[in-house]
């Protein structure tokens, strides 16, 4: 039956569906519908004639820590600080750099408004950021969230100011993260990332990622 997780963001409801093949779901009194599944041709022809439309591929990523020799100290040039203040600034951020992000534009064609409203709740339920500061504004921001195991934590959500990605802001955010990772004794660092982002899928190969479990984004709008 595939997992179906449904979120209430005001005026919407989404319902987030994670399945390993194609499925008759009941989804009549969703506002939105967000389907993953595994890619391949057979199951986008399928959701196609279903209604749905194929909008983004997304990865699997890791970053294995007792593999990771990297001197992470020097990547970090601008040292960020564990905050839980700053969320006006860090939405506007997540705002104007999360244009096309298909976590948050739950829309067919692209509707920013709509996707204000879903990222002001999830910054609203992050506890705390990692924060880049330029004489004492954020600049940019990371959440990293510690899995039930203990084990590893997920950077969930990042990103930097357009005007500041030639500071060192994302490299130092990234690396700072994997540093932590090691402090706290985890053996791994993972995200999910849209196969169209090249510019982070660069930045997680150049600390050691490794890319799997490509996953295709389906989006209905009822």
């Amino acid at each position: 039956m595939g997992k179906i997780m449904k979120k209430e963001y005001e005026n919407i409801l989404l319902y987030n569906i994670e399945s390993d093949l194609p499925e008759n779901w009941d989804v009549s009194d969703a506002t939105h519908v967000r389907v993953s599944l595994p890619s391949g041709i057979e199951n986008i022809l399928n959701m196609q004639n279903n209604g749905y439309q194929f909008v983004d591929r997304m990865l699997d990523v890791t970053i294995h820590l007792n593999q990771n020799r990297m001197d992470l100290d020097k990547l970090v040039r601008m040292i960020p600080v564990l905050s839980r203040e700053y969320r006006e600034e860090i939405e506007e951020i997540a705002v104007r750099c999360f244009e096309t992000d298909r976590r948050f534009h739950v829309e067919v064609d692209y509707n920013q408004e709509v996707a204000r409203v879903i990222i002001h709740q999830w910054i609203e339920e992050i506890p705390e950021f990692y924060v880049c500061l330029h004489k004492d504004n954020p600049i940019g921001f990371l959440a990293l969230k510690e899995a039930d195991d203990e084990k590893s934590a997920e950077i969930c959500l990042a990103a930097v100011d357009k005007k500041y990605r030639s500071s060192g802001a994302a490299l130092s955010l990234y690396a700072n993260a994997l540093k932590t990772g090691r402090e706290k004794g985890y053996q791994r660092i993972t995200g999910y990332i849209s196969s169209y982002n090249t510019a982070v899928m660069n930045l997680y190969s150049y600390l050691g990622g490794t890319f799997s479990n490509p996953t295709d984004i389906y989006l209905r709008n009822n």
